[in-house]
């Protein structure tokens, strides 16, 4: 067996959390999956717990600054203590402590690419240095093609590849989830429903959200924190919108929802829009990423990234069962194209090459 250890700052367990334990979960022989969460002393480390609850071997690494050679090496002591042959790093953070820890402990290193958020100045400079760190790995992998044509440009000794998240297999949510869903958020049971989930950020869209919905009439249950949640929350004192907080489990807000809302202002493949596609629920989200090409022919509804005029329009053409029944049907069908067995062969594709690699170079 070759343990692969997987790295990601893991407090919460958003779209790219849940994609990592369903990898995780999911890798073929001989590959052995270790979840390795990183996160400040002191706090909880959601993913570590989520791993563990779900029978996945993890470890909790503690860190105090974003280049954190102490981290590192803890990293790579681990991995000469448990003979990790691999190391797979999820984010910026992760990335380049795995490239200190594979040179430490002579461990090749590949990484996945979720998303650029650029969200601010410091994070813009972060996701570029991350794409340069990518040189420094035996491959790299791009959620999105719009994402593996940005890395193509910016590593070119590392091979990059698209490899689309997926999903677990799933069942539709049923109308007796749905009413117990309602209950649960206090939903009227003929109140048309809108659902957001996902981080209370400046990328997510929320206020393009929140400017868009002034003109339905709706109910709109927003699952997620972060640094806009004050904010969000003053913006909507005059709307029907429940803020659910941090949810470890979401599907009791799709089964709830009409509607799932993906405003983002950028993003990779949002593994909320698969979850949300294989509950049956229909789609509306910006066309940024691999919205697109998920939600081609009918599997949803696009509206260009940042306007509330459009997306507004669109959600109001959805209020009606009849509207929303084709694209739901499209969306289940759309969804099962996209399982956790053909994501997991092809990271077993890229570990493969990594590791050959690795050997040919010794």
């Amino acid at each position: 067996m070759i343990p692969v250890l997987h790295l990601r700052q893991g407090t919460a367990l958003y779209g790219a959390d849940r994609a990592v334990l369903a990898l995780s979960a999911s890798m073929p022989r001989p590959y052995l999956p270790i979840v390795g969460a990183i996160g400040r002393p002191g706090t909880r480390i959601a993913l570590a717990e989520e791993a563990r609850r779900r029978g996945l071997a993890a470890v909790r690494f503690e860190s105090t600054s974003r280049f954190d050679l102490r981290c590192a090496r803890a990293v790579a002591r681990v991995a000469l203590e448990q003979g990790v042959g691999l190391l797979h790093a999820h984010d910026f953070k992760a990335l380049f402590v795995a490239i200190v820890a594979g040179v430490l402990a002579r461990v090749p290193v590949v990484a996945t690419f979720h998303g650029d958020t650029r969200s601010t100045l410091a994070v813009r400079a972060y996701e570029m240095a991350a794409r340069i760190l990518g040189n420094f790995t035996r491959g790299v992998a791009a959620v999105s093609r719009a994402l593996e044509r940005t890395l193509r440009r910016w590593v070119r000794a590392a091979p990059v590849a698209f490899v689309p998240n997926g999903l677990p297999p799933c069942v539709p949510a049923s109308e007796a989830e749905r009413a117990a869903a309602r209950a649960r958020f206090d939903v009227a049971e003929q109140a048309y429903c809108i659902a957001v989930i996902g981080r209370l950020a400046a990328e997510k869209g929320h206020r393009v959200l929140l400017e868009a919905v002034r003109q339905v009439r709706a109910t709109v249950l927003v699952a997620g924190d972060g640094p806009l949640a004050d904010e969000l929350r003053d913006e909507a004192r005059l709307l029907d919108v429940r803020f659910l907080g941090y949810l470890d489990d979401a599907r009791d807000v799709f089964a709830a929802a009409d509607v799932v809302a993906i405003p983002s202002l950028t993003e990779g493949l949002p593994l909320t829009a698969l979850e949300a596609m294989a509950a049956g629920r229909c789609v509306v989200a910006s066309a940024v990423g691999e919205l697109p090409e998920l939600l081609a022919g009918g599997a949803g509804v696009l509206v260009p990234a940042g306007d509330a005029a459009a997306l507004s329009d669109a959600l109001a053409a959805l209020r009606l069962p009849a509207a929303r029944e084709k694209v739901e049907q499209s969306a289940l069908e759309r969804a099962r194209g996209y399982g956790v067995a053909a994501m997991a062969r092809a990271y077993a594709s890229l570990y493969g090459r990594a590791l050959a690699g690795s050997r040919s170079s010794r």
